[in-house]
């Protein structure tokens, strides 16, 4: 895990492979040939962030298998749309795949033959938990998942570096991630950096509710570069499982590929 620093300027990065890009686009770049059954099968379960095998109550989530939505070509996905959130609550299937952990509905971000994203519904579960897909009312093999509390995680863009913005909202990164879109952090700059699977917050996550709000009791410790960063605020700030740490970077970072940490208790 690094952050960039270059020119006294701070650009966020972690290392390793991301399968999503803020809520988990599937983007994993592993395709999976899908055979003539329609029955779905479970081969990987997993934090949709880093891939850790351990996961947590309201924490974005990968499964990758076979025959885990409609279509045969492992190519085709569908993404949640405006139209499939009903009452205000976020959908649990999408085109024919809904997916349950240790017996309760999560809720669908994304789905294809070969990969399911989905949110982890908020109730408590610890240690061995199944997880089922269905695909038009094809049930998978219980799938047997670790959960625990807490699965901590960056969001990250594009495997390297992690989502963070500025306090106008505009994107952080070395000025070639996304160019003309993205800049780097000055030291001394209150950034925001987003995460995943930091587990409850002060008020009670409602399952399946389109936001979320709350504070991490006690703060999250954030280092950049080994030196301790100010953590303003740390919590859920309305997107659904998306963590939200507001962080002073130190002013003395230096400069050059610098580790960022976040220690959570």
């Amino acid at each position: 895990q690094q952050l960039y620093v270059a020119d006294n300027l701070v650009a966020g990065v972690l290392g390793g492979a991301s399968t999503s890009a803020y809520l988990g686009s599937g983007g994993s770049g592993n395709v999976l040939t899908t055979s003539a059954s329609p029955t779905p099968a479970i081969a990987l379960v997993a934090n949709a962030e880093g891939e850790s095998p351990v996961i947590a109550p309201n924490t974005w989530i990968e499964i990758k298998g076979v025959n885990l939505a409609p279509n045969q070509d492992a190519l085709i996905s569908r993404i949640w749309t405006t139209p499939d959130f009903l009452n205000n609550q976020m959908p649990v299937q999408l085109a024919g795949t809904s997916v349950t952990v240790n017996g309760n509905s999560a809720y669908v971000y994304y789905v294809s033959p070969s990969q399911v994203n989905v949110l982890t519904p908020a109730d408590t579960m610890q240690g061995p938990v199944n997880v089922v897909v269905t695909n038009n009312g094809a049930l998978s093999q219980a799938f047997v998942a670790q959960a625990q509390p807490v699965s901590p995680s960056f969001f990250v863009f594009d495997g390297t570096h992690v989502v963070a913005t500025h306090a106008d909202g505009t994107d952080i990164g070395p000025t070639t991630l996304y160019p003309g879109l993205t800049t780097p952090a000055k030291p001394g700059e209150t950034i925001v950096i987003y995460a995943n699977g930091f587990g409850p917050t002060s008020t009670p996550v409602v399952s399946g509710a389109v936001s979320q709000s709350g504070s991490l009791s006690p703060m999250p410790v954030i280092t950049i570069g080994g030196i301790q960063a100010n953590v303003r605020f740390a919590g859920l700030n309305v997107t659904p499982g998306e963590y939200q740490f507001n962080v002073d970077v130190p002013p003395n970072v230096p400069d050059g590929d610098q580790p960022i940490t976040a220690t959570y208790n």
